[in-house]
């Protein structure tokens, strides 16, 4: 099949920045401000890729069990390990500080999150109330939702260009006016940033599916419209135009003005599905480039799944160490974890292990 290495460039790139947002935060460095909308990027590039990979297959007879099996089987293994890592961390954490837990709502909370559950109960003794739907791995939340619109793509698949338009639009509608409520009820700033607490939850199934659909769309529109009006559409395939959308991702990721909330929902609603576009016709022909984007894209993912645990082990263990430090060793680990756990699940072949095991419950 076709593959989309500056596509794949993209996605290790706005990892390699949520790791940053999360370990130093805008707080003291406001290039970062805006930078969590990689998140909205990363659902465009799930709607893109997983209609290139599945589409057809699934329009040609592909069961939707069949379907299920291989999106959980890509995600389980490398969530399972999150999970571990964000238990671990968590119970270190805790017992540095002197904190209890409750053992059996801790153990249940994790069970679930080995099948993308949120936690939404309190394992702190005396309970201190959960600020994050994954309190032991924040990120994971986004996973949730990821696989939640990968499953409703079944759906989705059969919508035409039309309705996928008018979806994603209207999903941004209320995803805007969604945060509108929650900023006037808790004087919050007015983000798209929302879907990983409690007390915004339902809003993260707006902010997923806008973003998905959207991503779909620009499939449909740049790929499968008919081939007289794709051979118009420039496709560049030299070095230059490549490092160049890479600038332009890095500059609309560290734009350092909220400007009231207005740069982040343009961000969400314009400049991430028109990155996305532009960066599908950029297709170089340059091996070790080819190679080091689909690299970065590959070990996104458990980067992604492990670096707050990460970060989390450090500041216990070198609680007395500068902070400069205690990131520079977390980022350092977590990419080397990264790396090590990707070359694991690749050798063990454990993808295709799960499949094999869900094949009689799935297809």
């Amino acid at each position: 099949m076709q593959r989309f290495y500056v596509l794949d460039g993209f996605r290790g790139i706005a990892a390699l920045i949520v790791v940053l947002y999360h370990y130093i935060g805008p707080e003291d460095y406001p290039f970062l401000a805006n930078s969590y909308i990689a998140l909205d990027m990363f659902f465009v590039l799930s709607g893109f890729v997983i209609y290139h990979s599945y589409a057809r297959r699934l329009r040609s007879g592909m069961s939707a069990g069949t379907y299920i099996n291989q999106r959980f089987a890509r995600l389980a293994p490398t969530v399972a390990i999150g999970v571990l890592f964000g238990a671990i961390a968590t119970l270190a954490y805790y017992n540095s500080t002197g904190q209890e837990v409750d053992a059996t709502r801790f153990a249940l909370v994790h069970a679930g999150h080995l099948l993308f559950i949120p936690g939404l109960v309190d394992y702190n003794d005396p309970a201190t109330g959960i600020f994050e739907l994954f309190p032991s791995n924040g990120p994971l939340w986004s996973i949730f939702f990821e696989f939640v619109a990968s499953v409703c793509f079944i759906w989705f698949v059969r919508m035409r260009r039309r309705a996928l338009l008018i979806g994603s639009l209207a999903c941004f509608i209320i995803l805007f006016l969604g945060a509108c409520y929650v900023t006037l009820t808790t004087g919050r700033l007015l983000t798209p940033g929302v879907g990983f607490a409690p007390e915004h939850f339902l809003l993260g199934f707006p902010r997923v599916f806008a973003s998905f659909l959207a991503g779909m769309l620009i499939y449909a529109l740049t790929q499968e419209a008919p081939r007289y009006l794709t051979r118009r559409l420039p496709v560049s395939r030299g070095l230059l135009p490549a490092f160049g959308i890479y600038g332009v991702m890095l500059a609309m990721l560290f734009f350092p003005f909220h400007m009231s909330g207005v740069y982040p929902f343009l961000g969400v609603v314009v400049l991430c599905p028109l990155l996305i576009t532009v960066g599908a016709r950029i297709q170089p022909q340059v091996r070790w480039f080819n190679w080091i984007s689909d690299y970065l894209g590959q070990v996104s993912f458990p980067l992604y799944c492990i670096h707050v645990p990460v970060f989390l082990l450090v500041k216990t263990y070198l609680a007395d160490a500068p902070w400069k430090i205690q990131v520079v060793v977390s980022l350092g680990a977590a990419f080397g974890a990264s790396v090590l756990i990707l070359a694991l699940i690749e050798s063990m072949r454990v993808r295709q292990n799960v499949t094999k095991l869900l094949k009689p419950v799935l297809g």
